[in-house]
């Protein structure tokens, strides 16, 4: 029971800050969070321990305990090392599709254009989220995936970011989804290649308007 009770608060608390429920720079207490996820003070603290280690929440003596600021310089890091990992992903998914994973992402993909029709900006990043997981759990790199979610968790906050910023067309990630799928379907590496290399640089194609958009969600914002 107890270890549930952590692993729910460590993911509810994780979800609200790269959802920007809690905002960069916004203090916060055991004692809120407790009562705002109905959990034990026991679990959000220890929740909040793991949190700091992932460089989401800064404790800062005679102060207070703070969401942090997106640090760019670590996400551009994990965009690289996810773009170093992932197109090898994608190509060993053409080999190893099954008709289980290829009718969870065309449905997946329906759910996305849903989304997008409404304007449910968290509901597609989480649908973005779950379509590139499957490839890893398709390919039997569960834990690979499960690795980059602890390490690019600075790079998953500019993404979900990306998509509150509405002079960008984020419905573009739709289409380029709606491709690499398609491309692996049709078993096209070369498209797949470029398709997917194209999709993971879309985040420094869009990378000022963020930054100009929330400036102050940023660390070291002039740097950026």
């Amino acid at each position: 029971m107890m270890d549930n009770m952590r692993s729910d608060a460590y993911n509810e608390i994780k979800y609200k800050i790269i959802h920007f429920d809690y905002i960069p720079g916004q203090k916060i207490s055991e004692k809120t969070i407790s009562s705002e996820l109905s959990l034990g003070r026991t679990p959000v603290r220890e929740a909040i321990i793991r949190i700091e280690r992932e460089g989401l929440i800064e404790v800062i003596p005679q102060s207070g305990t703070y969401i942090t600021k997106i640090d760019m310089a670590d996400a551009k890091d994990a965009q690289f090392v996810r773009n170093c990992i992932e197109p090898n992903i994608m190509v060993d998914a053409v080999v190893k599709m099954t008709e289980s994973t290829k009718s969870i992402l065309a449905d997946n993909l329906r759910a996305q254009a849903n989304t997008a029709r409404n304007n449910e900006t968290d509901k597609f990043f989480d649908l973005d989220q779950n379509f590139h997981h499957e490839f890893y759990k398709v390919v039997h790199k569960d834990t690979v995936w499960q690795w980059l979610q602890i390490n690019n968790t600075q790079l998953n906050r500019f993404r979900r970011l990306r998509l509150k910023e509405s002079n960008l067309n984020w419905r573009t990630l739709l289409t380029q989804h709606q491709r690499i799928y398609n491309a692996v379907l049709n078993q096209d590496i070369d498209d797949l290649n470029f398709l997917i290399t194209q999709h993971l640089h879309l985040m420094l194609l869009e990378k000022q308007g963020v930054l100009n958009a929330y400036p102050d969600y940023f660390k070291n914002y002039k740097e950026n």
